[in-house]
């Protein structure tokens, strides 16, 4: 399978919101993906899936073909209680990123409300950072993370990867 290039933003799927999020998210120090598996629902298993699927479109960048990296499999550290938590965990890396674009608060409540609609039911995962090689570059300056959103009610998985250096 081959897969396109995502910079600071992707989806395998069309929305109304894509280019407002591509925009909200280029120059920042987080990348995210959008995801719709078949056959995927809640649970931790759906989560790796998911969160293994989105990092391969983030390591074409990096390497020439995806199979070049090895991609292990995450294990969770928490359970973040909603998408407003795991948004607060992002937030630094968001208005700080290695090459600094300015980003204004007033972006940062745009993209939440954007990825999280109001009404519905989360499931958040907070992931280690060992399970690929993407993240070493983030461990030698920047910092790392890793999060994964379901939404139950659309079955979009919105996963959060923070790694970058100078």
């Amino acid at each position: 399978m081959k897969y396109e290039i995502w910079f600071n933003y992707g989806s395998n799927f069309e929305s109304p919101e894509d280019d407002e999020l591509d925009a909200l998210f280029d120059g920042s120090g987080v990348r995210c993906a959008r995801l719709k598996l078949e056959g995927c629902g809640g649970g931790v298993d759906s989560h790796v899936r998911a969160l293994r699927e989105g990092m391969k479109y983030y390591i074409w960048q990096v390497y020439d073909e995806w199979e070049d990296s090895d991609i292990g499999v995450p294990a969770v550290k928490e359970e973040p209680a909603s998408p407003i938590t795991v948004m607060s965990e992002i937030e630094y890396y968001y208005h700080n990123p290695v090459y600094p674009l300015e980003r204004t608060q007033a972006e940062f409540d745009r993209l939440y409300r954007l990825l999280f609609p109001s009404g519905r039911v989360y499931e958040c995962y907070s992931w280690s950072d060992d399970w690929s090689e993407l993240f070493d570059m983030g461990r030698e300056w920047f910092g790392t993370g890793c999060w994964s959103v379901y939404d139950t009610t659309s079955g979009v998985f919105t996963l959060f990867y923070v790694t970058d250096s100078d």
